[in-house]
């Protein structure tokens, strides 16, 4: 109504609308779960950014030239680490978007989706995937494209277990990376398992 508009919350599930948008003071705030911010803010917590990386994605999609100033060497350590973050999850929402369109073990998931209206066209748009049931299969491509254990811990990737060990964190999930970069990979990730398809998400990772 007037400059103010409401929808379903990003952040969230839910079926009644309680995210407000205000275009005149260009805030948003949602009812729900109080999430609130400017245009920033929600870049950042959509698109799993920081500041400066929303601030950089704006302007290249608004046309906006930036003039930056040097940063101090531990800034430009954070933001090469950050970028290696990014190549890895890449890399891996390809890995998991291969797996699920070749693999055998991904046929259920396959027919799961379709049965809700899901067109392959879609799917392979949004880089729609499939996590093996292996232990390891992403731990180990991963190493041998040169990413370290801390790497994979650090992305969300890998976990370790009791006594040490690594294994993947995702496996036997279909998966969900984010909305409008999926095609890098980077932000909030979604695992649902297509065992129950009545379950909620039961896994969710901000990167």
């Amino acid at each position: 109504m007037g400059t103010r508009w409401t929808g379903l919350c990003p952040f969230h599930d839910e079926r009644t609308p309680s995210f407000s948008v205000n275009a005149d003071e260009k805030l948003f705030y949602c009812f729900g779960c109080q999430a609130k911010g400017d245009a920033f803010g929600f870049v950042e917590q959509t698109e799993g950014l920081d500041f400066r990386e929303s601030l950089e994605l704006l302007a290249d999609r608004y046309g906006v030239e930036l003039e930056l100033e040097n940063d101090d060497p531990q800034a430009e350590d954070r933001r090469r680490r950050r970028e290696r973050l990014m190549k890895l999850l890449d890399r891996t929402a390809g890995f998991y978007a291969k797996f699920f369109w070749d693999s055998r073990e991904a046929a259920p998931a396959r027919e799961y989706l379709a049965s809700r209206g899901l067109e392959e066209e879609v799917l392979r748009e949004f880089r729609v995937g499939y996590s093996p049931s292996a232990w390891d299969r992403v731990i180990v491509g991963a190493q041998q494209d040169g990413f370290g254990p801390p790497e994979l811990v650090a992305a969300g990737l890998a976990q370790r277990g009791r006594e040490g060990g690594l294994y993947d964190r995702f496996r036997g999930r279909i998966m969900f990376p984010p909305g409008r970069r999926a095609r890098e990979g980077a932000g909030l990730w979604r695992a649902r398992d297509e065992g129950r398809p009545g379950a909620e998400v039961p896994q969710h990772l901000r990167k």
